[in-house]
């Protein structure tokens, strides 16, 4: 389909760095883009973050952008793209949290009097948590099992299963600061 003369002429400005361009395309798509951004990640700072991130990253290389370049289409898949970014993110801290938890305890630097006491308060607390997000969150820390495997198993989306997680991690954050990190150091650590 072929552009109409306005969208072209958006696009001519946009890429000789008009700011007035620049200002007509933010208003036009900024609430869409943080509505969507928002709606993956759920978190409305950060999902402002990833829609300015993508804004200004379509700035820096407007002199460059091809002709046939639709500049929503492109902060639309800029935003989704940096969702995806930040859950790979958090995979990788998972996965490094993990590793610190083993080491600490494969090294005996914890000095509990009783870890099947601690095991009690981490399982009290995963009580509070919706029955989805605690069986997905008890496969992840205490299974070890990734993402994929626990949507595999549960028949659900990879996706789904990030946002479960996520929505656990932030209740324990908000609601149990302390025994929060509790998860992170008994994973994989017996009953």
């Amino acid at each position: 389909m072929e552009p109409s003369k306005e969208n072209r002429e958006l696009f001519t400005a946009f890429k000789n760095r008009s700011v007035y361009a620049f200002e007509f395309l933010f208003k036009g798509n900024y609430k869409n883009l943080l509505l969507f951004a928002n709606s993956m990640v759920m978190n409305r700072q950060l999902a402002e973050d990833i829609v300015h991130d993508s804004f200004a990253s379509l700035w820096e290389i407007a002199p460059i952008l091809p002709e046939d370049t639709d500049l929503k289409k492109y902060l639309y898949t800029s935003v989704k793209n940096g969702c995806k970014n930040y859950y790979k993110h958090l995979g990788v801290i998972d996965s490094n949290n993990i590793k610190l938890s083993e080491a600490i305890i494969h090294t005996n630097t914890l000095m509990y009097e009783d870890n099947r006491e601690v095991i009690k308060r981490v399982h009290k607390c995963l009580e509070k948590l919706s029955p989805t997000q605690k069986v997905i969150l008890e496969k992840k820390i205490f299974d070890s099992l990734s993402y994929k495997d626990i949507a595999d198993e549960l028949n659900i989306s990879e996706e789904t299963v990030h946002t479960h997680v996520k929505r656990a991690y932030k209740f324990f954050r908000q609601n149990f600061p302390l025994d929060f990190m509790l998860i992170f150091l008994l994973a994989n650590v017996p009953d």
